[in-house]
């Protein structure tokens, strides 16, 4: 229906109001009588009745002609990170329609079938970002974008996740994987790359420490905005490491098309073998992906790299690869994360839900904890100006029922 004719049956329901109240019945009887009739089809709110009534009578017919949503035309349905697994399956599988990108999201998991978004939701997301097929059709994908390639070895690396094989163990439990991979712009080389059984900050982290271990400390890091890639704790052990952390802007996470390409290749090569191949554990597929990578992956010569391979561009222009030169514990406290507790009265600070004790002696005293959250005996270390000053303990209450001293009792 257009807006004038929408207009028009809104002031004939508005006549019929004033036609009621004129016969003495009062406004509000009148909305309900109105709301009991049917107006081109549908039933209407006596609240809606209300609103065009007082419109009409401060702006005439003006004020009865639909105003447009300021949202209009885009998605509403759809949360920032929705968007980004959208946009990553898009890029990444451009002939795919809307109700085949629906289905692709509902077997990842990352939708529910019956739940919100519709599939016209999705669409208006795509015109809105212009992935859909008249946009792509029209070269969009290329983008306004340059190429872009950093000198040396470790001067930047990409990271990204993506969805593994479905694994099948040999205790018949089924492991849908997710790979998280870091790899160096200059040379395409794959400084680490794992499979888990989930995708979180812990499972990112372990991927970066085991790449800062062998490869040495990259200069830059750059990642999509998923969660587990822009959270706090990533900040503070990139700062740690000296490491300046970019963020691609939103919906450009083909700009990492370097990591893209691998996860194509990885898929096109390493995963189909595994389709005669199979493997029955987490820890068999990992040896199998660092077998392809190191002996297969590595050493073939790359397109792009001006008839080297990835380890060869690598070991030449790692002049100003940066090795960290410290002891192994403290190496491991720059993954720690770091917060901020005031010590309570009673010599606690909670962390993670759980109650810790310190030292009595710090009670008001605003500290910083720094501690492993991904250890399951987790040793917090309590720092006063930079300073590891106490370690914490769990508190057990009823140990402390038992030896607490009687001076603080009054009887």
């Amino acid at each position: 229906m257009e807006e004038n004719d929408k207009a028009l049956q809104r002031f004939a329901a508005v006549n019929y109001i004033r036609q009621l109240h004129a016969q003495e019945f009062s406004l509000e009887r009148s909305y309900l009588l109105a709301s009991e009739k049917s107006w081109g089809g549908k039933y209407y709110s006596a609240r809606s009745f209300e609103r065009w009534y007082a419109a009409y009578k401060q702006f005439g017919f003006k004020g009865l002609m639909p105003k447009a949503r300021n949202d209009r035309g885009r998605a509403r349905a759809l949360d920032e990170e929705l968007k980004e697994q959208i946009v990553r399956l898009r890029k990444q599988h451009p002939n795919l329609t809307v109700k085949g990108l629906l289905e692709e999201l509902y077997r990842r998991e990352i939708l529910v079938p019956g739940a919100p978004p519709s599939a016209a939701t999705i669409y208006r997301f795509l015109r809105e970002v212009k992935l859909d097929n008249r946009s792509l059709r029209a070269g969009v994908l290329s983008g306004p974008t340059k190429a872009f390639e950093h000198a040396f070895s470790n001067e930047l690396w990409m990271t990204d996740a993506m969805h593994g094989i479905t694994l099948k163990t040999g205790q018949g439990k089924v492991i849908k994987t997710r790979l998280i991979a870091l790899i160096d712009d200059c040379s395409r080389f794959i400084t680490h790359a794992q499979y888990y059984e989930n995708e979180t900050t812990a499972c990112f982290l372990d991927v970066l420490k085991k790449a800062v271990m062998r490869r040495g400390i990259p200069e830059k890091l750059y990642t999509d905005r998923g969660k587990i890639f822009t959270c706090t704790h990533v900040g503070q052990v990139c700062a740690n490491l000296s490491t300046t952390l970019l963020k691609a802007k939103p919906y450009h996470s083909w700009s990492k098309g370097k990591i893209e390409r691998f996860f194509l290749t990885l898929q096109r090569s390493f995963e189909q073998s595994l389709v005669f191949d199979k493997v029955t554990s987490l820890d068999g597929l990992n040896a199998r992906l660092w077998q392809w990578i190191e002996q297969g992956y590595h050493q073939q010569v790359h397109s792009s790299l001006e008839g080297q391979s990835p380890a060869e561009r690598y070991r030449q222009r790692s002049d100003k690869v940066r090795l960290y030169q410290g002891q192994e514990d403290e190496f491991e406290r720059l993954f720690y994360r770091r917060i901020q507790r005031r010590v309570r009265k009673d010599a606690t600070i909670s962390v993670d839900s759980c109650l810790w004790e310190v030292p009595t002696h710090l009670r008001g005293v605003k500290v910083e904890v720094r501690y492993d959250p991904f250890m399951s005996n987790k040793t917090l270390e309590i720092y006063l100006g930079g300073t590891c000053v106490a370690t914490a303990r769990p508190c057990d209450k009823n140990y402390n029922a038992h030896h607490f001293k009687s001076s603080n009792y009054e009887y």
